[in-house]
């Protein structure tokens, strides 16, 4: 029997068969998906939310009467000193003298209270009362006894105390053992908390752990300590022998450089010497002894007389000065005269090499015209004479040789004026 389809599946059935004979047809989907974002931001932004928060913290640093939450694989992931710590922690007390802290940390076990069949053991006993006894006084063998009274008590026997029991029931455990195991209990606990020793300012440990949690993931970290004390606690918790942290150490020293007074720097070159930075302070002492004013004003102060060693290093540092101011000077003296030296010879060799102006070479000329007149004076009068002497004779030539006489009146006249 034969089936009739609807018109539809007639018209498009044989089209959907061939399309499925011919392949696999692909079909494209667009789907808007978010940028991806950067893994290590992401893990670095929680880390620091679990910090601030304080959620999940597995340790507390306890110090200066304050608790700071902390996680153990962040501390122990910046700092070595930190993470070998924490391998000795579990074990006993001999293996803990290889501290690689020095002692910085101690693990706090916090005080459980006792069972009550623990404190009845440990109160003292009470005192024995010792059992009535009837004694009967001796009697005369004369003096009949009286027989005793129905219904009187006997006389009380005297039954010795039980002995001591003997064996490992009877040995009381010693405090030592509870304390191991209280420690045993709080390190399976896996929530351990450690007394911080040496450190005088609460801020010091914030600026550790923050600086651990900024720096340690990231993040901006700007290092702001508020007094000279709390800069001494971070140089202890950082030093080499403590957490171990080399950048936030330099930071430290870097601090004591800013802000020089003279009524702050003795005081800063004696933690340069507590904390062995000895560059810093040779620095620091160069700066004062370059400026004299200053340097007055802190030989003369009373801080200073506390710290003879310093004294001494400041004097020693102006003596070498002063002997090298005059080494120096004698230096530059003599550079001095060698740099003029030279400047001459420049100059003279450059007036040899320039071509004289016509100024220049026409003054030497003036000079000789003037002077050549002054050696001629005598010869020019001895001409001028023998050219008057010449022209008189010609005159007397022509008037028939016979000289022309001055009158007698003039003759007199020029007598008695020359008498």
């Amino acid at each position: 029997a034969s089936v009739q389809l609807p018109l539809f599946f007639r018209m498009t059935a044989p089209q959907e068969c061939q399309q499925v004979a011919a392949g696999v047809v692909a079909v494209s989907v667009e789907v808007n998906m978010e940028p991806e974002q950067d893994g290590a931001a992401v893990l670095a932004e929680g880390l620091r939310s679990l910090y601030a928060k304080g959620e999940l913290c597995d340790m507390t640093l306890m110090g200066c009467g304050e608790r700071f939450p902390a996680h153990k694989a962040m501390l122990a992931a910046m700092s070595d000193n930190f993470r070998k710590f924490l391998r000795l922690v579990p074990q006993d007390a001999e293996a803990m003298k290889s501290d690689p802290m020095e002692g910085l940390l101690t693990l706090f076990v916090p005080e459980q209270p006792k069972p009550a069949a623990a404190e009845a053991s440990a109160a003292p006993p009470a005192a024995e009362v010792p059992a009535p006894t009837t004694e009967v006084a001796p009697t005369d063998p004369g003096v009949p006894v009286a027989p005793a009274a129905e219904g009187a008590a006997a006389p009380a026997s005297v039954v010795p105390a039980p002995p001591a029991p003997e064996g490992p029931a009877a040995v009381q455990p010693p405090v030592e053992a509870a304390a191991a195991s209280e420690v045993a209990q709080l390190v399976k606990s896996q929530s351990w908390e450690f007394q911080i020793v040496g450190v005088a300012t609460a801020e010091a440990v914030r600026i550790v752990l923050g600086y651990m949690y900024g720096v340690g993931t990231g993040a901006e970290w700007t290092y702001e300590p508020s007094s000279s004390e709390v800069n001494k606690d971070i140089l202890n918790l950082a030093a080499s022998n403590k957490f171990g942290l080399a950048h936030l150490h330099e930071h430290a020293a870097r601090w004591l450089a800013k802000g020089l007074t003279t009524a702050n720097v003795v005081e800063r070159l004696v933690t340069c010497e507590e904390f062995g930075l000895g560059m810093l302070r040779e620095k620091i002492i160069d700066q004062l002894t370059a400026n004299p004013a200053e340097l007055t004003v802190v030989s003369c102060s009373l801080e200073i007389m506390k710290h003879p060693r310093i004294l001494q290093d400041l004097l020693c540092q102006v003596a070498s000065l002063a002997q090298r101011g005059m080494v120096s000077r004698a230096a530059a003296l003599a550079a001095q005269a060698a740099e003029a030296e030279e400047k001459v010879e420049k100059v003279v060799e450059t007036r040899k090499e320039e071509p004289k102006t016509e100024e220049e070479k026409a003054e030497p000329e003036e000079v000789e015209e003037e002077a050549e007149p002054e050696p001629e004076k005598p010869a020019k009068k001895k001409e001028a004479l023998a050219k008057a002497a010449s022209k008189s004779a010609f005159v007397g030539q022509k008037q028939g040789g016979k000289a022309l006489e001055k009158p007698p009146a003039k003759k007199a006249k020029r007598g008695a004026a020359g008498a």
